[in-house]
């Protein structure tokens, strides 16, 4: 090739690779990628005026998690009313030996008490919480508690109170009453907790009726 065009054909090319090689970089930085190749996650685009100090990450684990603490609050919300419903209406609670889900005499006493209130009042609906000291597992607890619920639940049954209007729920040592570490507070905690709500048909006929 005569020399008097190799020079201009050489800066033209270099100059072209020059144009091209930053417009990929902007691409590359665009549309990102992670070190499998694939697209980056977890990551919203930036918009216009934001800068990268801005970024965040995406509401979805965030949106997860308040949504899991909300529900939480609810449902303490919740139990809380049904403690007071029951405390208003002289629904008492029973209590236990250590690692013992027998009911006592006095226990059964008790029961009979709630069995005639519950009885009277058509709309009520009782759960039993099962609760336990603070010694022991979890998961031993979770299960001792569900069977001082039970065996509460069957007893009321048997003095009448139907069944479709008991239900049964074991906190284990997770909800106590006390929190002591001493023997006086622990058998406040082994107990077998009456917790008051209302039918659905009853709420129904209240919301109606205002």
């Amino acid at each position: 090739m005569d020399a008097r065009y190799t020079t201009p054909c050489l800066v033209g090319a270099v100059g072209l690779i020059l144009l091209i090689a930053p417009a990929c970089s902007m691409r590359s930085v665009q549309t990102g990628s992670d070190s499998e190749g694939g697209p980056l996650r977890g990551f919203e685009r930036l918009k216009p005026g934001q800068t990268a100090s801005e970024e965040r990450l995406s509401s979805g684990t965030l949106g997860a998690k308040a949504q899991m603490s909300e529900r939480a609050r609810k449902q303490e919300e919740e139990i809380r009313r049904e403690e007071a419903a029951a405390a208003a209406a002289g629904l008492n609670d029973v209590f236990f030996a250590f690692d013992s889900w027998t009911l006592s005499e006095e226990n059964m006493q008790t029961l009979t008490g709630n069995a005639e209130w519950i009885k009277t009042n058509p709309n009520a609906r009782v759960k039993i919480g099962g609760h336990c000291d603070e010694r022991g597992t979890q998961a031993y607890n979770l299960v001792l508690g569900e069977k001082r619920a039970k065996t509460t639940r069957n007893y009321l049954a048997e003095l009448g109170v139907g069944a479709n209007r008991l239900a049964v729920v074991s906190y284990g040592k997770e909800r106590p009453f006390c929190k002591e570490n001493d023997e006086s507070c622990y058998q406040k905690n082994r107990r077998g907790q009456m917790l008051l709500g209302v039918s659905k048909a009853a709420k129904k006929t209240s919301s109606a009726a205002r």
